[in-house]
């Protein structure tokens, strides 16, 4: 894999973002991870050395997570902050044009902020659709206590395992201080339950998830109201479908045979 740089972005709220980027004469990809993890899911899922040989990736840290700065609170973590943090790093970054590919929570994260900047031609969300939920305040508080006790790592290598999670996403809830999940399971309930809205007719727009998963309906809404591609991957739910991945980042940029990793 070609080597990397690092740099930083100071959001609005003062919060410095960490990003990583592998710079290449191609397109522009943004990548956003779920909620216990860290930039660190793109190349120990395999992600990265699937991706075309030319292009330009960024990686980047939420708050809270890896080395961006530690916020603390709910209303640190809420949607905003996180949309508001990606555009900063695509101003940094200075591209006309982004793909923004997004993994669970993460997803969620691209398909916002492709509603509000017209620089994303592409936003594509690993296992999280685009439609209005109901975030029950009691179930949210019950999680970010589990989360933040002194046993919530073990809860969430626990809970993954139990689902067959790859181990790549079980070792990242690790790496994400308890404080910090606690504080963004939390912050679900200052505006993570809004619908995603399309920003420009040109966008394109893809939702993945499992051929397998239970609840398929706000995907296919999804697909008829902002009109989404919908992607089912082989898998039996949406966490197992995490090991497929790879194959999600050699469609993402079609056209070249060779990934990142490859001589």
């Amino acid at each position: 894999m070609r080597s990397s740089e690092c740099f930083a972005v100071v959001a609005a709220d003062g919060t410095r973002i960490v990003a990583e980027r592998w710079p290449g004469p191609g397109p522009a990809v943004v990548l956003v991870h779920g909620v216990a993890m860290d930039r660190r899911v793109w190349s120990d899922s395999g992600f990265l050395a699937a991706l075309p040989a030319d292009a330009d990736v960024t990686a980047v840290d939420l708050r809270g997570r890896g080395e961006s700065d530690p916020v603390g609170t709910a209303e640190a973590h809420a949607p905003d902050r996180y949309t508001a943090d990606l555009r900063a790093v695509l101003d940094h970054l200075g591209r006309d044009r982004y793909t923004l590919l997004g993994l669970y929570f993460g997803g969620r994260v691209a398909l916002w902020t492709a509603g509000e900047d017209s620089r994303v031609a592409r936003a594509v969300s690993f296992c999280a659709h685009a439609e209005e939920v109901v975030i029950p305040t009691d179930a949210v508080e019950e999680e970010a206590r589990a989360v933040e006790g002194p046993d919530g790592h073990a809860y969430l290598r626990e809970n993954f395992l139990a689902k067959g999670a790859p181990a790549w996403m079980v070792d990242a809830c690790d790496r994400v201080g308890r404080r910090e999940l606690g504080a963004a399971t939390r912050g679900l309930l200052h505006g993570a339950e809004r619908a995603v809205e399309r920003g420009t007719p040109e966008q394109e727009l893809v939702l993945v998830t499992a051929s397998g998963d239970p609840d398929l309906d706000p995907f296919r809404a999804g697909e008829k109201r902002i009109g989404a591609r919908l992607w089912l991957l082989d898998a039996p739910t949406r966490v197992r479908a995490a090991a497929r991945l790879p194959e999600v980042a050699r469609e993402l940029v079609p056209g070249t045979e060779k990934g990142m990793g490859a001589a």
